[in-house]
């Protein structure tokens, strides 16, 4: 009888007949009864002694399998598709099969150690690569030039020593490399590059005791408010800047006094104290507009010269006075006169008729897009619809109509003479006609379409003409008589479906009617077997005797028809 081995998880590895070597895993499985089998059973000790080491994996591993890879003398676990190094990983490029969280990669390239995060290698360290030199803070121990040594803080940029700090004053035995003294002052030291105007601390000093050799008191500074009780003068056009970033200049040119803002896309603000408030007069913005925030009182003609104008009164009054000072006039004839290239091209839009009448446009009115026409707030007229209120009309013509509706009792509709057909004809693509059970318009039928051949589908869009089901008739009568088949089938195994595929080879459904039946006697073979066995004894063999025979029955009688589609189908038996 057959070994079942199964593994840790209990899942079958293989099954080994007696007598049987097998080899489907790293190591020989023994079956029962196996002869010799101490050289492959000791081979599987040695093979679990040194971890199947060899360079080559093994060929069928198992799932937590270890494998000792002698060409990389490193120990390795199969992870269920690869054999992946167990502890650091030592290589030139960074793995990329095998990959858990924590696994350790040691670039021995650049002598630094990763870890994977599970998404990429995060660099633990040195921060700086072995062929690069030294980068970074280091604690350095310096020998005392009084005896003993101190622990200072070395900055370093590519194996360069570039600063020293230390908490205490101290003076070393020697003179560091790149700096002039051997003294150290408390606090940081820096380097002095072949160049010493080059290499220093750039940025922004808090203080200063000194500032080119002298005391900062005696210097003026720009964040106090500062006063002179003389006069004080630029004498230079070049004139005055303002402002933290040089925002403004007063300055004069050609003999012409010039207030300028610097600063991009700001305005020029003058201001007035107003009523014991300061508040804005008059503003330029950066796009030379300008901006009064009281009245505009212009004595002469106002002149504009731009493209187009805007207001924001909530009223334009024109004509408002009659020119002798009087308050209201007549606003006849008064409006907009916009100018065109020419006399002939100007465009008005005035008052007619008398004072208060109607408004004219010389030239047409449009509206636009998506807007309409109102006559009292109701809309009577957009780019394709007359509005619901307007509700008579005297047209005598109109263009062809491309959808719309006539209500009931409307009325007959007159295309020509009194019988309302041979004077005319009507085209339309459908009729909706009510069914004859229910006049409601749920039930309603679309008419599409009239057929004049006995071809009857299944529409029910179309009607038909007395020809087309006489065709219908006479064909049905010559055609559809049907007669059954009788025959007998071996269904053994057999299910419905299949039956009516071989009925499709046998007796196609494209050669008879619908309706036409197979009768079939239905056979089936069922095969018997009966075993013996004998497990023998000394001097006896093992026998085994089988004794196998066919036997026949008669089902039920079995009836497929075919139906529409056409198919053959099951309907009894």
């Amino acid at each position: 009888m057959a070994y079942t081995i199964n593994n840790t998880r209990g899942t079958i590895v293989a099954s080994v007949e007696d007598g049987v070597l097998d080899t489907s895993t790293s190591l020989q499985l023994i079956g029962r009864n196996y002869q010799s089998y101490g050289e492959p059973f000791n081979e599987n000790l040695v093979k679990l002694l040194e971890n199947s080491a060899s360079s080559t994996a093994p060929t069928s591993p198992l799932t937590g399998e270890l494998w000792y890879d002698t060409s990389a003398n490193t120990i390795k676990v199969y992870d269920g598709s690869n054999f992946n190094p167990l502890g650091v990983r030592n290589s030139s490029s960074q793995p990329t099969v095998g990959l858990t969280v924590g696994t350790l990669w040691n670039d021995t390239t650049n002598d630094q150690l990763y870890m994977y995060d599970g998404s990429q290698f995060d660099l633990i360290g040195p921060i700086y690569k072995t062929g690069d030199g030294i980068s970074g803070w280091q604690v350095d121990e310096l020998e005392l030039s009084g005896g003993g040594t101190a622990n200072v803080l070395s900055l370093y940029q590519d194996g360069t020593r570039v600063a020293i700090l230390t908490k205490a004053s101290i003076t070393l035995t020697t003179t560091p490399t790149g700096f002039t003294s051997s003294t150290l002052q408390k606090g940081i030291t820096f380097y002095e590059d072949t160049d010493s105007t080059t290499f220093r601390l750039h940025g922004t000093a808090q203080n200063a005791l000194e500032l080119g050799g002298r005391e900062s008191a005696r210097y003026l500074v720009d964040d106090q408010n500062q006063t002179t009780s003389g006069s004080f003068g630029v004498l230079n056009n070049a004139g005055i800047t303002v402002g933290a970033s040089s925002d403004a200049t007063l300055s004069v040119s050609s003999d012409d006094f010039i207030i300028q803002q610097n600063n991009n896309n700001k305005s020029i603000i003058f201001k007035i104290n107003q009523a014991s408030t300061v508040t804005t007069a008059l503003t330029i913005t950066d796009t030379a507009d300008v901006n009064v925030a009281g009245n505009l009182t212009v004595q002469g003609n106002l002149t504009t010269g731009g493209s187009s104008s805007s207001f924001a009164d909530n009223v334009i009054a024109i004509n408002d006075e009659d020119g002798n000072g009087n308050p209201r006039d007549s606003n006849q004839n008064a409006g907009l006169l916009i100018d065109g290239a020419s006399a002939g091209n100007d465009v008005t839009f005035q008052v007619r008729g008398s004072d208060g009448g109607y408004l004219e446009s010389s030239s047409g009115l449009s509206v636009a897009t998506g807007e309409a026409f109102y006559v009292n707030g109701v809309s009577v007229l957009n780019a394709t619809t007359l509005g619901s209120a307007v509700v008579t009309s005297s047209l005598t013509t109109v263009g062809a109509l491309d959808s719309g509706s006539i209500t009931e009792g409307f009325g007959d509709i007159d295309v020509g003479d009194a019988n309302k057909v041979s004077a005319g004809t009507v085209s339309t693509s459908s009729l909706i006609l009510p069914s004859s059970e229910n006049t409601d318009s749920s039930t309603r039928f679309a008419i599409n379409n009239i057929s004049d051949d006995g071809d009857l589908g299944t529409s029910s869009t179309t009607i038909v003409t007395e020809r087309a089901i006489k065709e219908y008739v006479d064909y049905a009568i010559a055609n559809n008589v049907t007669q059954d088949l009788v025959f007998s089938m071996d269904v053994s195994g057999l299910n419905n479906s299949q039956i009516a595929s071989i009925l499709e080879t046998m007796a196609p459904t494209s050669v008879y009617a619908v309706g036409t039946k197979a009768r079939i006697a239905a056979v089936s073979y069922s095969p018997t077997s009966s075993s013996s066995y004998s497990s023998g004894s000394i001097g006896n063999p093992i026998s085994v005797s089988t004794t196998t025979s066919l036997n026949t029955s008669r089902n039920n009688d079995l009836i497929f028809t075919i139906v529409g589609g056409p198919a053959w189908q099951y309907t009894s038996g």
